[in-house]
Formats: structure tokens, sequence, C-alpha cells
């Protein structure tokens, strides 16, 4: 089957066997140079007051990998170039076939491996990464309660350093960023290295076991993070200046897993279909 024409039952299928599901062409081929660009330019950009704010809070989020990765949560203040492409009907028909109607999004966030970066460790990602002070306590229930994805603005491959990924790990009750089950630095008899041209998306349980991995081409992977969850999961722990975010990250001095809320005028300016997905978390 073309994967650019996969229907939400099979994308569901996917997530439940084997944790993701890649979804080619979200973003045109004709148009992702132009988001690549302007997503690494506002990158580019932030990168450096972002780093010196996530420094005043003890890091921001879990460590992707070692030297060379680096992330910049809060994208589309900086950038709305993705905008139009987050509420994709595969998508979007795929989160609510899990969750229901009345989903969100909880982050949008660029992630850059430059040349040669660092292998990173085995994790899930919140709320089930187990570094961050606001997480699900494992042993967890085999039941989905938010779906990751990754957004490939360049190509993912072997060579560029695709995402690794254990297929089924969604279905373990727990994770090596936990410090059990398994060596969160080692590798893994069962990985896989995820391919896809840009344009493509990994949607993928947020449970599922996957780790950055080296980028051996000569120039940078592009990325992007969006997180999909349903009305009903608590995102005020991520969110500075809640009172979960206080209690759960700051008085315990924990480390923080970040997403901005979206500035007031950035959502007057985005797509109808995209608004429902940020009402939530909106600057006053």
């Amino acid at each position: 089957m073309q994967t650019a024409n996969r229907t939400s039952a099979d994308i569901i299928s996917h997530l439940e066997l084997e944790g993701y599901c890649i979804i080619d062409e979200v973003i045109p081929s004709n148009e992702v140079a132009g988001v690549r660009d302007n997503v690494f330019a506002a990158f580019e950009a932030q990168s450096a007051a972002a780093a010196a704010h996530a420094h005043k809070v003890r890091g921001q989020g879990h460590r992707l990998g070692g030297a060379g990765v680096q992330a910049v949560t809060g994208l589309l203040n900086l950038d709305q170039s993705v905008a139009p492409y987050l509420a994709d009907d595969r998508i979007i028909s795929a989160v609510e076939g899990l969750f229901g109607p009345y989903c969100r999004i909880t982050n949008v966030s660029a992630m850059v491996n430059n040349a040669g970066n660092d292998r990173g460790y085995w994790h899930s990602d919140w709320p089930y990464n187990q570094t961050n002070a606001s997480h699900i306590p494992a042993p967890y229930a085999d039941q989905p309660i938010k779906l990751s994805s990754i957004w490939m603005l360049t190509e993912f491959s072997p060579h560029t350093g695709g995402t690794l990924v254990i297929p089924g790990s969604q279905k373990m009750r727990t994770n090596p960023s936990g410090g059990d089950c398994h060596d969160r630095e080692a590798p893994h008899a069962a990985e896989m290295q995820i391919s896809g041209a840009p344009g493509s998306v990994m949607l993928f349980d947020s449970r599922l076991w996957h780790s950055v991995t080296t980028n051996n081409s000569d120039g940078p992977r592009i990325a992007l993070n969006v997180g999909y969850a349903p009305w009903w999961l608590n995102v005020q722990p991520t969110i500075e200046g809640t009172a979960d975010f206080e209690r759960m990250v700051v008085e315990p001095q924990g480390k923080p897993n970040i997403n901005p809320p979206l500035d007031r005028a950035v959502f007057e300016t985005l797509p109808a279909a995209v608004k429902p997905l940020f009402r939530h978390s909106v600057s006053l």
C-alpha cells in the first residue's frame, strides 16, 4: 500500500501492532523545502536563547542525545510554516479513532541532529519518560494515552541518522529511561532504523522505545516533534507558571519537559482546522 494513501484504520492497526506508522507526503514534496528552510532559520536564531532559558529551570526536558543534538520548543511561536499541515486528515482521523473527539496538540519542537552527533539513549516520550519530574510511574497500563510524531524535513535513512525504534515495545510495561529492563545506552537486538522522504511523518505511540542515532551525512538532519493527545490528558505539568508545574517540577527541583503556550497573536493566524488543537494552551 502507498503510505501516502493510508486509511485511519490502517494507521491504527500499525500503531497497535508495531507502535509506529510512516505516513508519506504529509507536507507535499514541492513544499517541504520551504518549510525546512524556515524552520531551520528560526531554530538557528533561537537555539541559544532557548538553551539559556532551559538552564534556568534545570534543563530542557530529557537528554535527546549527546554532543551534536539540539532542540527548540515552542516552534510555532517562532515560525508557522508547518501549521497548515498539523491537522492532516490521516493523522487527526487516527488520533480521534484512538482517543475520540476534541484531541489537542501538546507540543511542536524543532530537532536538529548535526553531522557526527552522539547516539542517544532509549526512552519513551512524555508522559512516560521517567527522567522527567512529571511522568507516569511504571508499570504502565496497556492503553495508549498520547501519540508522538516525528516530521521529517530532511531525508531519514541509516546514513542521515534516522530515528532508532524497537517495534512492539509500546506493549512493555516500562522503558529504559527508568534505569531498568535494558541498559538505556546500549544497542538492542531488535532495534531498527526509520527511513522516510522529506515531508513524511512517523506517528507513534508515546510508549514506544526510541533513540537518537548518529548522523553520518555532511549536513544537519532536521525534524519536528509534534505530540497529539486526548482532551483528558493533563498537560499542565509541562507549562511553566501553572500550579501543577510548580508542584511537580519546581518544588522538587526535578527535570522539566516544557511546552510553551502559543502566543495569542500567533494563535489568531492559524488555519481554522488547526486552532482547536491549541485552544487549551494560549497565552493571555
